[in-house]
């Protein structure tokens, strides 16, 4: 006597199988994408960590950040200015390599992520064109800061001006050790700092 097979039994197993499989697939996509970087991971500018007077290697160049000054009113070659923030000016070497390069971004972060660009009429910056290859370029960058932006200031500097540009690239990213003791002296003191124009050549010892 033969036996039936009972009806639908073998399409719901096959059901459960293919539903089972695409749980697991699903929490193993997941677990894969937890450990991949994302793709505005893969976009972001590769940020180069350095601290005052010490030399910071990158792929297009060298860059070495004095020691910052500070006061409420700036001697430039443009004019004279006073702020009720703080000036900030800060001494760059940059000796490019390999080809003429400008540092066509530049611009101090404060401790919060705000950024306060270089290059306008009253932050002044010029390197006087691009650096050459091997011959350290002398360069001051001088920008106005809220009193509170000083303590924990970074300057960040790159060849291509665009942020957007700064993709896969390197950042010059320098501490430059600032408290808030250094904001409130600064922003008391109205003798002034003054920018020095750019020049090729060693920097005289201080």
């Amino acid at each position: 006597m033969r036996h039936r097979r009972r009806a639908g039994w073998r399409p719901i197993m096959g059901t459960v199988s293919v539903g089972a499989l695409l749980v697991v697939a699903l929490a193993l996509g997941q677990a894969v994408e937890r450990f991949l970087p994302s793709r505005d991971d893969t976009l972001r500018p590769f940020e180069r960590a350095g601290v005052v007077g010490e030399p910071l290697s990158l792929r297009y160049g060298t860059i070495e950040v004095g020691q910052p000054d500070g006061s409420t009113v700036l001697h430039a070659p443009g004019g004279v200015y006073s702020t009720t923030g703080v000036y900030v000016v800060v001494p760059i070497t940059f000796t490019a390599k390999g080809e003429p390069q400008p540092l066509a971004y530049v611009a101090i972060r404060d401790a919060e992520g705000r950024v306060y660009r270089a290059g306008s009429r009253r932050n002044p910056w010029s390197m006087l064109g691009a650096a050459q290859p091997g011959i350290p370029r002398q360069a001051q960058i001088a920008v106005e800061l809220p009193v509170d932006a000083v303590a924990g200031a970074q300057v960040v500097l790159a060849p291509r001006p665009n942020d957007m540009d700064h993709r896969r690239d390197d950042v010059a990213v320098v501490d430059l050790g600032l408290t808030a003791t250094d904001a409130q002296e600064w922003a008391t003191d109205d003798d002034g700092v003054t920018l020095e124009p750019a020049y090729d050549g060693e920097r005289p010892p201080s």
